[in-house]
């Protein structure tokens, strides 16, 4: 491998420390690497000691690994790659200090060591060495790219053009070099520009579906159902939250009061700001308003870039113990959190109140368009005359004759909710919700659409109640008596039909959710210097390894030796440089950078057009250039014939 430049590596460390505000390493480690130019000796490290160095590094990264998952998550990948250059930098000191300059492959991967081992023999693989000088370099260059700053890619512009500079073919005029890096350039930029809108679209579009499809994210303003869609509904097994609480009951996330065409929705209505009383207490009223209170209950819950909907039951009035900077209400229950940890556990206290929604309007009456059927069905149920508890009553019996399906028909010729309130008479939690909703304002009772999960899974190994994804429920909320009140008509058979389906490879899921649920609770604990005490592993284990190696005996040199040019150049003793030398001192002068191909047209020399020529020069490019070289045989043909033409043209 072709050794970079003078001052290239520390060049390229200082602009990494600059981009990733680390100057304070990125200078000390900078100076070391470029010491050697100028040092008159080397370590001799064994192979043994480079094992040793490669399995300090390799531990570094999975001690930094795991911590930075600990404190970041997911998200703290580009901090890891971040400090790749200051968890590596032992590795490629050892190498630069050496007297080899380069590392066994071996050294590298532990698979190639246990193979030699087992054979009892080095092998081929296995003992080639390399050089990562350049790999580090553009380590380095990835590294600083984390932070995105406007002068990255001038910057690696110039520093990836010394590179090359050094490796420029002389027979190119360096004028027309330096342009043509300038264009590469001009156009690496605009593509960047290109390619940094293209992946703001495309992230923006993956992450509305990533955040509809799979984490089923709630809009509180708008919520689009499954009324009229055909065919069976697909369920998720997903666990989304986990709840300790006495007995089952509903969770909502929001509620909506329009309907119009199988969607609910909520005019537009400010979410005001909810204010902490003391650390992690989340008031919804002032104390004096407090209900008295029902209970309390348990809630973990997964939040996506530290922001998400709570899901609460019915009166809630606080939520204590919830990790999060800010929390936003709107007046139809939905609750919305941000800047807070991936996994929260919070408690909600509810009472008979409900504070979290405004008391009933207009629109909590008004009836959608197209749906006339309900004010005929509605009087042939006889529910205007009836008061609230008659008719909630009447309802319930109503609903008592159809049947819960997730299998769903419609018509052509009439309504989804038409068709399923006379015709199909089966349906999904929202074809009752919606139908029970509007039944109710036909009677003259305010009612709004409630959406969330129902708690109803028990499992016993977390003695807590699971809500999956296909929990997710709806159900109506009518104002009677001053308050709000939950009124599902879903048949309470909808959770045991659907428990049926269930997969069989649940129980492995389950177990795998539970450990990923420890794990997230081990890494979101309070205390954000919890696992400091990883870090400072690695500093004894790396103090322990630089003496060891400082030890070790140093080569001294009696010149100024240039460190790392370990290489040969391939073919250099070949026969066939003996004809360009009497080429050479024929006249027949070659110019700087001209290959022999080109040359040997130019000069058309009589010395040339012996017919074992075009051999001999085949012999000879393999010889340099293939990697697979050529054989001792063919070797050994070039050298007599080289031999032979030396002597016809000596005479």
């Amino acid at each position: 491998m072709i050794n970079p430049p003078r001052l290239l590596l520390g060049f390229t460390l200082l602009f990494w420390g600059w981009q990733s505000h680390f100057l304070l390493f990125a200078v000390p480690m900078g100076l070391i690497l470029e010491i050697p130019h100028w040092l008159k000796w080397r370590w001799a490290l064994s192979d043994k000691d480079f094992n040793r160095v490669t399995d300090l590094t390799s531990l570094s990264l999975i001690i930094a690994s795991i911590y930075i998952v600990s404190q970041q998550s997911i998200h703290g990948l580009m901090t890891l790659i971040n400090w790749l250059p200051m968890l590596l930098f032992l590795l490629i000191t050892a190498q630069v200090y050496s007297t080899h300059g380069t590392i066994k492959m071996s050294s590298l991967f532990f698979s190639l060591r246990r193979y030699e081992a087992k054979i009892g023999k080095p092998h081929h693989r296995a003992n080639r060495r390399i050089n990562l000088i350049y790999p580090y370099m553009m380590m380095c260059l990835l590294s600083a790219s984390v932070t995105r700053s406007a002068w990255y890619l001038f910057g690696i512009t110039l520093l990836i053009g010394y590179a090359l500079w050094a490796v420029r073919p002389s027979r190119y005029s360096a004028v027309i070099w330096v342009f043509l890096l300038g264009i590469v350039g001009s156009l690496a930029y605009m593509s960047q520009l290109g390619l940094h809108r293209l992946h703001a679209q495309v992230e923006g579009v993956i992450l509305d579906w990533f955040q509809e499809m799979l984490l089923n994210d709630r809009d509180p303003y708008r919520q689009n159902t499954a009324i009229g869609d055909i065919g069976e509904l697909k369920q998720s097994e997903k666990i989304i939250l986990r709840v300790k609480s006495p007995h089952p009951l509903l969770l909502r996330e929001a509620s909506y009061n329009i309907y119009f065409k199988t969607i609910w929705r909520v005019k537009k209505t400010n979410f005001t700001e909810v204010f902490l009383n003391n650390e992690m207490n989340w008031p919804f009223v002032s104390d004096e308003l407090f209900s008295t209170p029902d209970g309390t209950i348990k809630i973990s819950a997964y939040l996506r870039k530290g922001k998400g909907m709570l899901a609460l039951p019915d009166g809630t009035y606080q939520v204590t113990d919830l990790p999060v900077s800010i929390m936003h209400r709107n007046e139809f229950g939905a609750v919305k959190v941000e800047k807070g940890p991936g996994l929260i556990d919070y408690t909600a206290h509810f009472g008979q109140n409900t504070p979290l929604d405004s008391p009933p309007t207009p629109d909590d009456l008004r009836m959608p368009p197209y749906e006339e059927y309900l004010t005929e069905l509605s009087n042939q149920l006889n529910l205007p005359q009836k008061n609230p508890q008659e008719v909630l009553k009447t309802l319930t019996t109503f609903f008592n004759d159809f049947q819960y399906s997730l299998k769903l028909t419609t018509s052509a010729h009439i309504t989804p909710l038409e068709h399923f309130l006379r015709e199909s008479r089966a349906g999904h939690c929202e074809y009752f919700a919606t139908a029970t909703v509007l039944l109710l304002r036909t009677a003259g009772i305010p009612s709004r659409y409630a959406s969330g999960y129902a708690v109803e899974e028990f499992s016993y190994l977390e003695e807590a109640y699971l809500v999956r994804q296909r929990h997710a429920h709806a159900w109506a909320l009518a104002y009677i008596n001053g308050r709000w009140q939950i009124f599902d008509t879903t048949p309470a058979a909808w959770f045991s039909l659907e428990e049926e389906m269930v997969a069989w490879w649940r129980g492995l899921y389950d177990l795998s959710a539970w450990f990923t649920y420890k794990f997230f609770q081990w890494r979101w604990r309070e205390s954000e210097n919890t696992h400091d005490w990883l870090l400072w592993l690695i500093l004894p284990l790396s103090l322990i390894l630089v003496y060891r190696l400082y030890s070790r005996k140093k080569v001294a040199c009696s010149q100024p030796i240039k460190p790392l040019r370990t290489y040969q150049i391939a073919g250099a003793d070949s026969a066939f440089y003996q004809i360009i030398q009497q080429l050479n001192a024929a006249g027949y002068i070659r110019q700087k950078g001209e290959t022999l191909t080109t040359w040997f047209k130019r000069v058309q020399a009589p010395l040339l057009s012996e017919a074992n020529m075009q051999t001999m020069l085949t012999l000879h490019q393999r010889y340099r250039f293939d990697p697979a070289s050529i054989t001792v045989q063919e070797k050994a043909i070039l050298a007599a014939q080289v031999k032979a033409w030396l002597i016809m043209v000596n005479g």
